[in-house]
């Protein structure tokens, strides 16, 4: 009689050939034999995920990362199923469960990014600025290029208060992408808050120099000119500014701590994300199988 080991080893080789039903039908022998076996769990959530059973998938990936919680590969691929059925913040969770596991995990880091993304952008139109502010900061710190996150990050800081914050943030936005006249007034206006006129109007030159028929930019740099005393300097810029600006009495005063609107945040609206493809064949699962704060944060 084959043992468990043996029994899984020819499940396997029918899986990997593509004879899904005997596959299935050994697999779940051995689960009859031995109920929550984590190799025969994992290989049966993924033959079923693969065969567009997704729900069912996920109670067997489930069940093998209860009876091995310190295999990466069990978290990974449950994060797929987890992200395939809508669950973003559990399929986040799997993953950081992965990389705890594995820090250098390369799929993990990948596939946990967007999925922190799409968290932040939904606490972000909520309203739920603090919690969006930490996930931006979760995001920056696995794709640090990121121009939407860093521009959505600094929204979240300005609404917060966190107006130095807010002004790092907008500024290298601006760095990342230099045609953002959006990012360079953030920043501007941030900056004027903060009392940092010289610097405000540092940030706007680049913007002009870029587009000199923005208005706005010209009435704001109009405003920071006249604050430092420098008339000539004001009236020159309010000229430019022309018909299109309304006056203003300070460029971000009445909008210091108060939510952003995040339609106006991002730089553009934030496209659906593709959801990534379900697990491999368990040929290219490593290995096949073994020897013998917030949803995110959760313990795993």
């Amino acid at each position: 009689m084959a043992t468990v080991s043996e029994a899984l080893s020819i499940a396997l080789d029918h899986h990997i050939a593509g004879r899904v039903a005997e596959a299935e039908t050994l697999y779940g022998r051995i689960l009859e034999a031995v109920p929550g076996h984590p190799d025969a769990s994992h290989l049966m959530g993924l033959l079923l995920a693969q065969t567009g059973r997704v729900a069912a998938a996920l109670p067997h990936l489930d069940a093998a990362v209860t009876g091995d919680p310190a295999s990466p590969t069990y978290h990974l691929n449950r994060g797929k199923v987890q992200d395939a059925l809508g669950q973003t913040a559990a399929a986040a969770a799997s993953w950081l469960a992965t990389l705890r596991r594995q820090p250098d995990h390369g799929e993990a880091a990948e596939r946990l990014a967007p999925a922190l993304r799409v968290l932040a952008e939904t606490a972000f139109d909520s309203g739920a600025l603090a919690s969006a502010a930490a996930l931006y900061e979760r995001v920056l710190a696995l794709d640090p290029q990121n121009l939407s996150a860093t521009f959505d990050a600094a929204m979240a800081a300005k609404g917060l208060g966190r107006l130095q914050e807010a002004a790092w943030l907008a500024g290298l936005s601006a760095r990342l992408d230099p045609a953002l006249l959006r990012a360079r007034m953030a920043e501007a206006e941030a900056r004027q808050v903060l009392g940092q006129t010289e610097r405000a109007i540092a940030a706007l030159r680049p913007a002009l120099a870029l587009d000199p028929a923005q208005g706005g930019c010209w009435a704001s740099l109009c405003l920071l000119h006249n604050e430092l005393g420098r008339g000539g300097a004001a009236v020159t810029a309010g000229r430019r500014a022309g018909p299109a600006a309304p006056p203003r009495t300070r460029v971000l005063g009445p909008l210091a701590g108060a939510p952003p609107n995040a339609q106006e945040a991002r730089p553009a609206p934030a496209a659906a994300r593709r959801r990534p493809p379900l697990p491999p064949p368990p040929n290219g699962v490593d290995p096949p199988f073994g020897a013998a704060r917030q949803a995110v944060d959760a313990p795993g």
